[in-house]
């Protein structure tokens, strides 16, 4: 998003890539006015989108309904992390050409498991890149190469809760990078509470302890980080025992559930092999209904939502928010 491209990303050993200058800046704040973590924060964006910000009783942010929903086409569904459900809402956009490409995560062929930004254009593209990451992608890279070298004018956007809130402030804020943000017709966000380094989660810890070119699926569960590899688990240990591998602006973060996105996905108070499915707007409740109607994905309505029904998403949501206040206290 930097206009003369002078903003690239250089190795950190021990905590992945790092933005950095590698030309003159000619200070057109860009870069800063996109940032999660500048104004206009998350409870304005929020009034932005939805005409009023979330109560107190609301942890998991402003909705329409919640579904438990899965794929229902087997090719995803063997890929996928849980149900698919994020896989198959683009697959069936896609197909019925409600969207002209996706920004989702794929993994680099030459480095297990590392993260990369890829802009999906066909249904193949978007199972190839199916599956749970627990290191960052840059996906505003892949919007950029959507809008300038492709010219693609209807967008979707998947990512953690802050890239969601970098997108929406490209569609919402005064300074906001329109110019991309107006190509974006759907933003899907994933349920997160940390995001990890690759070098420190993946090259050290993870390959300590299993073969990189085996592992085929990474997920948290129960509290408990695991790691699969030709269909068994060869990693099942707490999620403390990873805490310490988290990049350190995680908590300062205080959405859980991506509480600015169209659509909010994870897999959390459903049952095994389902996604939890947050539908919070009508662009986004016209696109999870077209991939119900078009039988990509099958889905149950969750009612009544609230913390006796979704306990897990109720605790940690609010956890989130108030780990982070405790955190800004202490600076």
């Amino acid at each position: 998003m930097c206009p003369p491209a002078v903003v690239r990303f250089k190795p950190v050993p021990g905590r992945d890539e790092e933005p950095t200058l590698v030309g003159k800046c000619i200070l057109c704040e860009t870069c800063y006015h996109q940032c999660p973590q500048t104004p206009p924060f998350e409870a304005e964006l929020e009034k932005y989108i939805f005409g009023r910000n979330s109560k107190k009783e609301e942890p998991y942010g402003i909705f329409k309904n919640i579904y438990a929903a899965r794929a229902k086409k087997e090719e995803i569904l063997k890929v996928a992390s849980d149900g698919g459900a994020v896989t198959a809402i683009l697959a069936c956009a896609l197909t019925e050409k409600l969207i002209d490409g996706a920004v989702v995560a794929d993994v680099k062929a030459d480095e297990p498991w590392k993260p990369i930004p890829k802009l999906a254009r066909t249904v193949e593209d978007l199972i190839k890149a199916a599956g749970t990451k627990y290191s960052v992608s840059p996906g505003a890279l892949a919007l950029a190469e959507a809008v300038e070298n492709f010219e693609l004018r209807r967008v979707a956007f998947v990512g953690t809760p802050c890239q969601v809130r970098s997108v929406r402030k490209m569609q919402y804020a005064p300074l906001g990078a329109i110019k991309y943000g107006g190509k974006v017709a759907l933003t899907i966000g994933l349920f997160c509470s940390e995001n990890f380094y690759y070098d420190k989660l993946i090259k050290e810890y993870v390959a300590s302890k299993a073969k990189l070119s085996e592992v085929s699926k990474f997920s948290i569960k129960g509290g408990r980080f695991i790691v699969e590899a030709g269909g068994k688990k060869v990693i099942e240990v707490p999620i403390k025992e990873v805490k310490g591998y988290a990049r350190t602006s995680c908590q300062y973060c205080t959405d859980f559930a991506a509480d600015l996105a169209d659509i909010s996905v994870g897999n959390v108070d459903s049952p095994e092999g389902w996604s939890t499915v947050i539908v919070r707007t009508d662009v986004g409740a016209k696109f999870f209904e077209e991939a119900v109607k078009k039988g990509w994905i099958e889905s149950k309505l969750i009612e009544k939502p609230s913390a006796e029904t979704l306990p897990v998403l109720y605790k940690l949501s609010a956890k989130k928010k108030s780990k982070a206040g405790e955190a800004s206290k202490k600076g």
